[in-house]
């Protein structure tokens, strides 16, 4: 029995011969439980984490999960996680057997979770959110079966919840933000939501800037703000960029700066977070009298003004820091005009372009491109 009482202190420990990860001879030895049982319990998880069987409570799975996957991720794609897990997943099984997860314990689970209310009385969940969740136990229960010798991964079962995509986005134009932000008194909020409105930038990407981000009329976007006090590397690759912005964005911005005493080139310029932000959107908006939107729908707002605007797919993605794919999946709806347009090409091409009067060439084909027609057939 690898369970010992120690008498000297009245409490139990654990010593214990296995065959580590390298496949050598070692010893754990764990000391410091008040309880014989707790003793027994922490004994029974480590046999199962070192002999790979998914006989573990999940809590101990998550250990060896998170562990191996912190090597692998970003450390605020890791909070997210950890996070994730804490509120919504170890409160309801935190210490059943993963082997003891069943389809029907997952039902009941994700069943709860759609129908809690939120103090208002509302759904207090939204749909991809729930999505998230779900996706996270799952992966959870795929390294079990990848790695631990777990039969079946239950979720293939037991299905999903939640959606993978948000319901149509909210924008404002132009003039509803302005009306909106004319109530707004807080000098570091107005200049923040006005960067996300004009700039398009993602929350975490405003609230990172440092004074030495402002290049004249651009900002340096190269990190990201998650909450901690030290600011992570951006969403992807591509959202490192130099986006410029309108003068009176910047003007706006260095009088901020200047009010700020003791600020140094590389400290955040706003003391806020996204939840802060959140708030005082809804706010204005009922000041105003519009809709309430999301803060991250400023960046679809800024989207939108681009497109309305007739900036290309290739420009709105680099300005904002996605991919054209991105942009084409999300804001296609805001480009109704490019089908006509190719049809109009395709139908001129079938018909004969020189048969079209100069006007109609310009109008299919662009300035400067219809004396080329000949390209088109």
């Amino acid at each position: 029995m690898p369970v010992y009482k120690d008498s000297k202190n009245n409490t139990w420990y654990v010593s214990i011969r296995y065959i580590n990860w390298a496949g050598k001879h070692d010893r754990k030895v764990k000391r410091g439980f008040k309880k014989q049982g707790e003793a027994k319990a922490w004994e029974h998880d480590f046999v199962s984490q070192e002999s790979k069987t998914c006989d573990m409570v999940l809590s101990a799975m998550v250990k060896l999960y998170l562990k191996d996957l912190s090597t692998r991720v970003k450390e605020s794609t890791m909070q997210t996680k950890e996070n994730i897990i804490d509120r919504h997943i170890l409160p309801y099984f935190g210490e059943t057997p993963v082997n003891k997860i069943d389809p029907a314990s997952i039902r009941r689970w994700q069943s709860k979770l759609m129908n809690e209310k939120g103090a208002d009385g509302s759904v207090k969940f939204a749909p991809t959110y729930l999505r998230t969740i779900n996706a996270q136990f799952s992966a959870i229960m795929n390294y079990a079966v990848r790695y631990y010798h777990l039969n079946q991964n239950p979720f293939k079962v037991a299905g999903s919840m939640g959606k993978k995509k948000a319901d149509e986005m909210k924008i404002w134009t132009v003039d509803q933000f302005n009306s909106a932000i004319a109530f707004e008194k807080n000098v570091a909020k107005k200049v923040a939501l006005e960067i996300l409105f004009w700039g398009g930038l993602r929350v975490g990407e405003c609230l990172s800037l440092c004074p030495v981000d402002v290049i004249i009329r651009s900002l340096k976007v190269n990190k990201t703000y998650k909450g901690s006090e030290k600011s992570t590397d951006p969403k992807t690759d591509n959202s490192y960029r130099m986006v410029q912005m309108p003068g009176f964005v910047i003007n706006d911005l260095n009088d901020y700066i200047t009010r700020l005493y003791g600020l140094q080139p590389e400290d955040r310029i706003f003391y806020f977070g996204k939840g802060t932000l959140n708030k005082e959107l809804d706010k204005l908006a009922d000041q105003a009298g519009l809709e309430h939107i999301r803060i991250h729908d400023l960046r679809h707002s800024h989207a939108a003004l681009l497109i309305k605007l007739g900036a290309s797919v290739a420009a709105v993605a680099k300005r904002l820091g996605d991919t054209v794919a991105v942009i084409m999946e999300t804001y296609a709806h805001l480009y109704p005009g490019d089908q006509a347009f190719m049809v109009g090409r395709l139908e001129a091409v079938k018909n004969g372009i020189k048969s079209l009067s100069d006007e109609t060439k310009t109008a299919l084909l662009g300035d400067g491109i219809s004396s080329k027609a000949e390209y088109w057939y």
